[in-house]
């Protein structure tokens, strides 16, 4: 018989013991760890399953899909974003279309009167039968109109600040400043020609500042007016918009931009009149070269040369002198 010899140390029982002393130590941790998250992510799981049941059983009801906006900024009519919402709408839209947001997102980015797109997201409502597609933008604001020339006779375009050219027929032409009495919300309304205008306001047409001697042809709907002198234009009417007497300037003219009809004459000239009185011309200049080392006075310099003549005359502008020139260290106006 051979007989197997113990070697010496722990005993076979002692190990066991204390892996399982280990182990049990173990396990105490990871229970309070795992079985949390796994409560936790079997909540979440059934939750996700709830909302998505619910939402398949709405979303069987659903029989129009509309489009509105999180927000409308003041200058637009109600009528304007009524229309974009509905051109928005994808053909044949469904609302458990898995591309349905997507489709709506590229139709928004295509649309002429918006800039940007943030986000666009889908819901159901109140309404059993009707679904809403909801999208966060920033819209394109018509901010000033560019004369064009034409066989009849002249038209005007109107364009954003980034210069990109608006539909027409969408730009409001109109403001009511209501009051309490008026049975609608105090303060600015816009509206389009051929919209109804509410009763008890006080109407007034919006006052665009007109972009005159553009040299390049107008763009397409939609698509930025190519020009250094349209978009140094803009950036003059942007200076002028800021301003108590903006509805006084009726005019930039760029025809002389970069001195292509004279060299001695200012780049960029205002005009300003009130009703059919006097024309006064504000002889602005140009805008100093990028990169420094050029002389002409700062854009700065000059709107406050404005100001104070603003001021100085009891906030008018036009027609008290034939012109106001700008384009040096000092104000200079004619002396009738």
């Amino acid at each position: 018989m051979r007989w197997w010899k113990r070697s010496k140390g722990k005993s076979a029982s002692a190990v066991p013991r204390e892996l399982s002393a280990r182990g049990r130590q173990f396990l105490r941790l990871a229970a309070w760890v795992i079985v949390p998250v796994a409560l936790g992510v079997g909540a979440w799981a059934g939750l996700r399953q709830l909302e998505s049941h619910v939402m398949r059983r709405g979303a069987e009801t659903v029989t129009t899909v509309r489009v509105a906006f999180t927000s409308r900024p003041e200058w637009m009519p109600i009528s304007l974003a009524r229309q974009i919402a509905v051109e928005l709408v994808p053909p044949k839209a469904e609302f458990t279309a898995d591309d349905l947001t997507a489709n709506v997102y590229k139709l928004a980015e295509a649309s002429p009167w918006v800039a940007t797109v943030n986000k666009v997201s889908k819901r159901l409502t109140d309404q059993p039968h009707v679904a809403l597609v909801e999208i966060d933008c920033r819209f394109r604001m018509p901010v000033a109109r560019v004369h064009t020339d034409a066989p009849a006779g002249g038209q005007y375009a109107y364009v954003d600040a980034e210069a990109v050219r608006l539909p027409t027929d969408g730009v409001p032409q109109w403001m009511v400043q209501t009051t309490p009495s008026a049975n609608l919300p105090t303060g600015r309304l816009y509206f389009r020609d051929g919209d109804q205008l509410p009763p008890g306001g006080s109407v007034m047409a919006v006052h665009y500042i007109t972009i005159s001697g553009v040299q390049a042809a107008p763009p397409p709907v939609g698509r930025p007016w190519q020009g250094r002198d349209i978009q140094d234009a803009l950036r003059l009417v942007s200076m002028v918009l800021s301003r108590a007497y903006a509805n006084q300037i009726t005019t930039v003219d760029i025809r002389n931009y970069d001195g292509r009809i004279s060299r001695f004459e200012p780049h960029l000239r205002m005009y300003a009149q009130v009703g059919q009185g006097p024309v006064t011309d504000i002889r602005f200049g140009r805008f100093p070269a990028p990169g420094g080392g050029d002389y002409e006075v700062s854009p700065e310099i000059k709107m406050s040369h404005l100001d104070d003549y603003f001021l100085d005359h009891g906030n008018q502008l036009a027609g008290l002198n034939s012109y106001i020139d700008l384009q040096y260290d000092h104000l200079i106006y004619s002396t009738n």
